[in-house]
């Protein structure tokens, strides 16, 4: 069964994005030469999942690749490509829905918007979560993280540290025992 895996990458304070909505400040600090896991989530994924926002984004950039992509917005008139399916439905019903359509042996990456991987989260649908924390205070913006119902509980599998200060940790999420 798909692994469904988020991951995000967030200033020391939480944040992943400016409040002015900039990003340079990720750029800044990225080094050349230096895989932050892109590799291997590349490798692994049968399908993104997105918020709409990061969906426009990695359009522009040209990043979805050919990859299956459901985008979660209420957004009709969302421009679409090929591999693109918007999702509006019940988000309990997305992972079952993208796992029933995509390749066994992949798995199902939730990339970018924190509010999105919040609401996975949340619903008990992320079995992996990777932050890479970047060395920079913002002292505001947009949160990684919002309100949740209750705590998810996580544990580290990996602490990876780079040449640049960024360090990337990788958690598995703990399931309550029947």
């Amino acid at each position: 069964m798909a692994t469904v895996f988020a991951g995000m990458a967030a200033s020391l304070d939480g944040y992943i994005q400016s409040a002015s909505g900039d990003l340079a400040w990720l750029n800044d600090v990225m080094a050349p030469g230096e895989d932050y896991g892109s590799a291997d989530t590349e490798a692994r994924t049968g399908a993104y999942v997105v918020g709409a926002t990061t969906y426009r984004e990695m359009r522009g950039a040209g990043a979805l690749g050919g990859v299956p992509t459901w985008v979660v917005t209420h957004d009709a008139g969302l421009p679409r490509g090929r591999d693109v399916r918007r999702y509006s439905g019940d988000l309990a019903q997305l992972v079952p829905t993208v796992r029933a359509e995509i390749d066994p042996g992949m798995d199902i990456c939730v990339f970018g918007g924190g509010q999105l991987v919040t609401q996975l989260l949340d619903l008990g649908l992320v079995d992996e979560l990777a932050v890479s924390v970047v060395p920079v205070v913002l002292g505001g913006g947009v949160r990684f993280f919002g309100s949740m119902t209750s705590s998810t509980r996580l544990e580290l599998v990996e602490c990876r540290p780079f040449p640049s200060g960024i360090v990337r940790l990788d958690y598995r999420v703990v399931r309550p025992e029947p």
